[in-house]
């Protein structure tokens, strides 16, 4: 369990004043509004002010939207090659079994809630950026240049998601926007996050230990995400920011700030991560076990992992049970089992049996028990794949039921080398790209590569897929690199990578166009 000396049910209050779930988040006002007109002619507040910039991170900490099949984290991952959506049976979650199999239609609960989720944290930020102009005083420049980083944030997924889409940058804009091209929602992004850099503070230093806790934004934060925006503007659009790319990526690098962790594995501790002092972490989304499912409408503790166990597990030391989703492929294992890693092997799956190329690696001590070596009982009743995600494992005891308190990584240092390997390689340096694509082989104690040429480029890519597997990345990375047909079953190339309008939202904005294919 997280244990602090300040008080906890303060900070998750601060995160309800403007982050309150008791409401359905499928009732969000549509396309970004927020019921109420600001009057910025009130008398401030500073720490109400404070209190209501951490509720705008309320939305990114919502795995799920007061349901169990609405996670961000599993939907892009059984999109992707890495993991197929699992559970008791077939139609179990059928948001994730759609996601998976490339059946999500307009009506499907998650694909509106997904919509719901991001549109409502842009409402919440504009309502505050409505609410509180700039003025010339640090809490209110801090706290804006948040709601900026936040909004641009939001967006990020959304244009990912969803393409041309409309984009409100004020609580007081019609609910019916038209649809705005690609290219203008990454122009925003990209302005919004500008504006953030300036005023947010320097270093995670800077921040207090209330801020560590919820991974509040630094300059690095914003400068991390702007340089993989600009990576996503260049590859999805054809777009040329490589440069740009490079100059915000690279300040974080040379900023000192961060490191890779020397264990792997540790990554995924609820005592390593940014309110520890954890060197990789750039962003992350904050959970606690503190509290039980009827505390708060959206329960506080990492769910996912809940759905991402071993169903009806025993006998497995250490090792809690769950419900079985978001299993990885042998596809998966495959790579990782062609580069020898061990080490990345080990954190990332948990396995039923390891295969007989690797069973000398158990013997050695090199990858933990296999299910069966541990003589466990277990069920695999739908959609197995013989592994279960390994990242999140079910080795810490929440105190409350289903409330698992480990944080979800958003963003680390590792994605940051990974995206500068790509932005120098299309830059034509391929030494530098080979560098960062061995720092991240250094660590877990691969031998460097020394290739060049397209062989670099499939190399780094396959370097990407071993080190952010089951992060939520991979999909949209093989989406801009225009190879989800050839690796993703079931992919469907007419609908472009692309999640349909909800029909609720169609229904009420004659200017929403739907995505092709749907």
């Amino acid at each position: 369990m997280k244990k602090y000396k300040f008080s906890l049910i303060a900070l998750i209050s601060g995160m309800l004043i403007l982050g309150s779930c008791s409401e359905d988040i499928l009732d969000v006002p549509a396309l970004g509004r927020y019921v109420g007109d600001p009057d910025p002619n009130a008398p401030l507040d500073y720490s109400m002010v404070n209190g209501e910039a951490i509720g705008l991170y309320s939305y990114v900490n919502m795995c799920y939207n007061n349901a169990w099949g609405y996670s961000t984290y599993v939907t892009l991952n059984v999109a992707s090659d890495d993991a197929v959506s699992g559970g008791a049976a077939a139609g179990d979650r059928p948001e994730y079994e759609a996601a998976e199999k490339f059946t999500l239609d307009p009506n499907n609960q998650g694909t509106i809630a997904l919509f719901s989720r991001f549109y409502g944290g842009i409402a919440k930020c504009n309502k505050f950026l409505d609410s509180y102009p700039e003025r010339n005083k640090d809490t209110i420049l801090r706290c804006r240049a948040e709601a900026k980083f936040l909004r641009a944030f939001y967006y990020f997924y959304l244009v990912n998601l969803y393409g041309d889409i409309p984009l409100p940058l004020s609580s007081t804009a019609p609910g019916d926007l038209p649809q705005v091209p690609r290219d203008t929602v990454f122009n925003q992004i990209e302005k919004d996050l500008i504006d953030a850099i300036k005023d947010l503070p320097a270093s995670k230093a800077q921040l207090t230990d209330d801020d560590k806790l919820i991974t509040r934004a630094t300059k690095n934060t914003a400068r991390a995400l702007l340089g993989k925006v600009y990576v996503y503007h260049s590859t999805l659009l054809g777009k040329n920011k490589w440069a740009e790319a490079k100059e915000q990526l690279d300040a974080v690098v040379n900023s000192g700030e961060y490191q890779l962790v020397s264990d792997f594995r540790s990554l995924w501790s609820s005592t390593n991560e940014m309110k520890d002092g954890n060197p990789e972490n750039i962003f992350e989304a904050y959970y606690t076990d503190a509290f039980g499912w009827g505390w708060v409408g959206v329960p506080p503790g990492n769910l996912d992992m809940q759905l991402m166990g071993i169903r009806d597990l025993n006998g497995y030391p250490g090792l809690d049970g769950g419900w079985g989703f978001c299993r990885p492929t042998k596809k998966l294992v495959d790579v990782f089992i062609s580069e020898s890693d061990s080490i990345r092997l080990d954190a990332t799956v948990v396995a039923e049996d390891w295969p007989d190329a690797v069973k000398a690696w158990e013997t050695e001590g090199k990858l933990h028990k296999s299910l069966k070596t541990a003589g466990a009982s277990y069920s695999d009743p739908y959609d197995g794949t013989g592994y279960w995600n390994g990242k999140y494992r079910q080795d810490e005891h929440p105190t409350n039921v289903f409330m698992y308190a480990q944080n979800e990584i958003i963003m680390r240092y590792a994605e940051v080398l990974l995206l500068l390997a790509e932005v120098e390689y299309k830059l034509g340096n391929e030494a530098k790209a080979r560098d960062y694509m061995n720092q991240i082989r250094a660590r877990v104690h691969l031998p460097a590569k020394n290739s060049s040429g397209e062989q670099l480029w499939k190399d780094i890519i396959k370097e990407k897929q071993m080190e952010l597997a089951l992060e939520s990345v991979r999909y949209w990375d093989l989406i801009r690199w225009n190879m989800a047909a050839d690796e993703i079953p079931n992919f469907r190339v007419d609908r472009k990578g692309l999640w349909p309008f909800p029909l609720n939202q169609l229904q009420v904005d004659p200017n929403l166009k739907q995505n092709p294919g749907y």
